[in-house]
């Protein structure tokens, strides 16, 4: 389509809309085509901030009868591919909550944050399977699976989900639920945004109002025996307990003790879903080996954003990788704990989370998702500074995966693929799984409008 007949299409689509158009070179185009995770720099040739489900609608229509790629972007923290000369559908600004007392259940639009979806559901007694991350979008998390520091109690947050709103690639606005479009409903959940776009769900709360948590501090010199007994100490924890190990560079002005500060450390996250038994789940861990630091009390789920790196960073190029582990052996500890040593920097974080306990006797067959039987995710994850470039982090990143030798099972977790490892994803569902969905996604877009994102292949 020729320029002048696009920009009078585009004065049609602004008209229409209850949000907003953003064109190249004006203001806050920068602002709003950048990600939080900064790995791509798209230039779209349009931008549309929706507001509403009848705006994402439109903007759909838009994309396809222009023939235009359509790329969707809340936060950003997930973002695999470019919008390059296409629409950029930003959905930052649909903020709705509302919460069902009745229902024990809250319906929710694509711009709310994990912190802000807490900040709220906490306020009246209840929580819901929330990621370790206070600004990544909620319905964005949970439609790749979502498995954060409760999953062992409560599974991925993707189960929670009853029904959901979405947008089709002709731009029609379908329900989808157990009850209705059933198939879709499977496929979502899990599945990301490979069928449509999801405009509200509505998931079940969880009535929580405080948990235990926070980290315990070691040296990395003792982290090697720290390691083995956090191995054989957490195998029998109840499924209250959900337990993540973190090998770190710490930064030169933490409030923490000299012996770690501007150091490389390890830690042990905690978050127990029972107050009442916390005492004597961490007691055996505390006795063998006392923390350096320990700020484990009770708090509300939401304070646990605060152990995560990236809940205080306003977005930043980062490189990550994650595997499955076939377990955490004495080698693996002692490989872990040797690229510690010597891989950090340009490393910032290697992270053990436990896995097992809700996920292991989940209803799998329900929704897309595909949990592991592995007892532990290894996710390597470091945002670029100063001293450092991307180039530098990936190149580290990918040594110190290889190094550990044949210790994976080969499977992959869909919320953590990169851009550039769209082959893997089959591994996140295994075989009936990606049959079944590949089928779904025929039906629902076989056109494949919805395809700036780790895609489900036609």
């Amino acid at each position: 389509m020729k320029a002048v007949e696009l920009s009078k299409s585009i004065e049609g689509l602004t008209g229409a809309l209850q949000g907003r158009v953003c064109l190249p070179g004006q203001k806050n185009y920068d602002e709003l085509r950048t990600p939080w995770l900064r790995v791509i720099n798209q230039h779209p040739a349009l931008i549309v901030e929706a507001t509403s489900v009848s705006d994402i609608a439109a903007a759909v229509r838009f994309a396809r009868n222009h023939s235009l790629p359509l790329g969707v972007m809340s936060t950003g923290h997930g973002i695999v591919a470019a919008c390059d000369n296409g629409l950029l559908l930003r959905l930052t600004q649909m903020k709705r909550i509302e919460i069902n007392s009745q229902t024990n259940s809250a319906r929710l639009e694509p711009g709310v944050t994990s912190g802000e979806m807490l900040k709220l559901t906490e306020a009246e007694g209840w929580v819901y399977a929330a990621g370790q991350v206070s600004n990544v979008g909620v319905i964005g998390y949970t439609l790749g699976g979502g498995m954060g520091w409760l999953v062992r109690k409560l599974g991925a947050a993707c189960e929670a989900v009853q029904s959901v709103e979405v947008v089709l690639a002709d731009g029609s606005v379908v329900t989808a639920s157990a009850q209705e479009n059933a198939d879709l409903f499977w496929a979502v959940r899990g599945g990301g945004g490979n069928f449509g776009i999801v405009a509200s769900l509505e998931l079940n709360l969880v009535p929580i109002k405080t948990i235990v948590g926070g980290e315990a501090w070691y040296s990395l010199s003792s982290a090697r025996d720290v390691m083995r007994y956090y191995r054989d100490w957490s195998a029998d924890l109840p499924e209250d307990t959900s337990t993540v190990l973190r090998l770190m560079a710490v930064e030169p002005n933490a409030d923490l003790p000299d012996q770690l500060r501007g150091k490389t450390a390890c830690a042990i996250g905690i978050c127990h879903a029972n107050p009442e038994t916390a005492d004597a789940m961490l007691k055996p861990l505390f006795s063998h080996h006392p923390p350096l630091v320990n700020n484990i009390k009770a708090r509300q789920l939401s304070e646990m954003a605060q152990f995560d790196k990236a809940s205080h960073l306003p977005g930043a190029p980062t490189y990550g990788h994650v595997e499955f582990l076939k377990s955490l052996s004495n080698e693996v500890i002692d490989k872990l704990v040797a690229v510690a040593e010597h891989s950090i920097p340009p490393l910032m974080q290697i992270e053990v989370q436990q896995l097992g306990g809700a996920l292991q006797h989940s209803n799998a067959g329900q929704c897309a998702f595909a949990p592991s039987a592995a007892p532990y995710l290894l996710h390597l994850v470091t945002p670029v500074t100063p001293k450092t470039t991307l180039e530098d982090v990936a190149k580290a990143t990918q040594k110190a995966f290889a190094d550990l030798g044949d210790v994976y099972t080969g499977e992959a977790n869909y919320n953590f693929l990169r851009g550039d490892e769209q082959f893997r994803v089959p591994k996140a569902f295994g075989e009936e799984k990606y049959k079944r969905l590949r089928e779904i996604k025929r039906r629902f877009d076989s056109e494949n409008l919805f395809h700036l994102n780790l895609n489900i292949a036609l």
